[in-house]
Formats: C-alpha cells, sequence, structure tokens
C-alpha cells in the first residue's frame, strides 16, 4: 500500500511549470530512486513534496492525507523528512548538536532517539563533540540524515546522497540507506549515480523535461537497453 503518493502535480518557480502531472508513489518498507538528465525536475519533485513548493495541480497524500501546500515543519511533524543535496548540516554545530537540532519538536527524551540513530550511523560515534564542518564528506553525509531520522520518520527523501563523494565514500553511503531502510524508513531518492541506486532500489522512475517517461522495477529499469542508452551510460 502507498504510504505516499504524488499525483498530476505540476509546479515550479515563479511563473514556469518545472513538473507537468508528475506522479511518484512509494509503497510502505520501498527504496525508490528517481533518475534522469539534469533539468529533469527530480530535486523539485522533492521540494514540492515537502512542502517548499506548492503544486499548481494535482495533490499529495501521506497516509491518506492530502498534503499538498503544507508547511515543511507540519509535513515534518506528520513523518517525512528531506535532506536536500547541499547545506544539509549545520557546520560550525557539534556532530552532537546537529542530532538534537532534529528533535526540535519532540516533546519527549530525545537522549533514547539520539542512540538509536548512533547505532545506524556508529562511525559518528567518536566525532559526536567535533564541528560538523570539520568532518569528511561522508561523514557530513551521515550527520544529516541523522538529523532527519530523529522525529518519528516514516518517509526520508535523500537528495543526491553519494554527490561529490569518493567512490568508497558512495559504497558506504548506499549501505547506510539500506540499513536506514531495514530499520523501518521507506526511501525516495534522487541519484545521479543511477546503477548502483537502482542496484538496490526496489523501483525506479526516470524523468524527463518535467514529465514521467519510465517506470517499473529497478531490476526491469537496469535490463532496459533503451533506457540504459539514454540515462545509464549504456
Amino acid at each position: 500500500m502507498a504510504i505516499l503518493e504524488a499525483k498530476g502535480i505540476t509546479a515550479g518557480y515563479g511563473g514556469g511549470d518545472i513538473l507537468k502531472e508528475v506522479n511518484v508513489y512509494v509503497d510502505d518498507g520501498e527504496i525508490v530512486c528517481l533518475i534522469g538528465p539534469n533539468g529533469a525536475g527530480k530535486s523539485t519533485v522533492m521540494k514540492t513534496i515537502f512542502g517548499l513548493l506548492t503544486p499548481r495541480l494535482g495533490s499529495i497524500e501521506f497516509l491518506g492525507e492530502n498534503i499538498a501546500g503544507m508547511n515543511p515543519d507540519l509535513i515534518v511533524k506528520k513523518g517525512i523528512s528531506y535532506v536536500p543535496q547541499t547545506e544539509n548540516v549545520f557546520p560550525t554545530l557539534t556532530v552532537l548538536e546537529n542530532l538534537e537540532m532534529g528533535a526540535f519538536t519532540r516533546k519527549d527524551n530525545y537522549r533514547k532517539r539520539v542512540e538509536q540513530v548512533l547505532d545506524l550511523f556508529p562511525d559518528l560515534k567518536k566525532y559526536l563533540g567535533k564541528r560538523a564542518g570539520s568532518l569528511s564528506g561522508g561523514q557530513r553525509q551521515m550527520i544529516a540524515m541523522g538529523r532527519a531520522l530523529m522525529l518519528d520518520t516514516k518517509v526520508l527523501m535523500l537528495d543526491e546522497p553519494s554527490a561529490g563523494l569518493s567512490p568508497l565514500l558512495v559504497d558506504m553511503i548506499f549501505e547506510k540507506v539500506q540499513d536506514v531502510n531495514k530499520s523501518g524508513v521507506s526511501i525516495l531518492m534522487v541519484e545521479q549515480n543511477a546503477k548502483a541506486a537502482l542496484a538496490f532500489s526496489d523501483r525506479g522512475y526516470v524523468l524527463a523535461t518535467g514529465q514521467n517517461h519510465f517506470e517499473d522495477k529497478a531490476s526491469s529499469i537496469l535490463a532496459n537497453e533503451e533506457i540504459g542508452k539514454l540515462y545509464l551510460g549504456g
């Protein structure tokens, strides 16, 4: 059953539309990957779902409730978290302070949640007192994901989690994405490293010029010769 579904969303910036009747859904427990060329509208899908943009047309349902146009602070409280590609940590704050910032709306004692998040990202335990800006790109990405999980997150949206990372760190971040998913969090991910991301995703969408171009199981997309030539580098 779809936990999150965007139906026929048309959205953009200013007077122009980037997305044109785009459809995307995420079933409970899935990893879903959005791929496509630069400018296809992948990040715009994320921003529209998260309330940073209001769709001109269409609906966005989360757990059966229409959240289209809802403010991001309310969407976070409902269980959707978003990690943007850049500027996704507070560089002058420590790792622990970054995690604590992710718990700002919790009414209970968040210490237990900190421990749970650190169990997902044990490499961060030895850096809790370090400023986030002093750590590597892969470590900062783990901090950003960890902070996003400090609430009772049901869907985690990741925008290019492997951007700018070395191949070794890309593998490590993708392993962490799978660990988060195994903990019970559904994933919607934009990723340029398409082949590697599809290899562990359940389903994928190919976007082009702001529209749905192709949708299928991730394994079927990887096996599709036409999609491979156009979007996966052969």
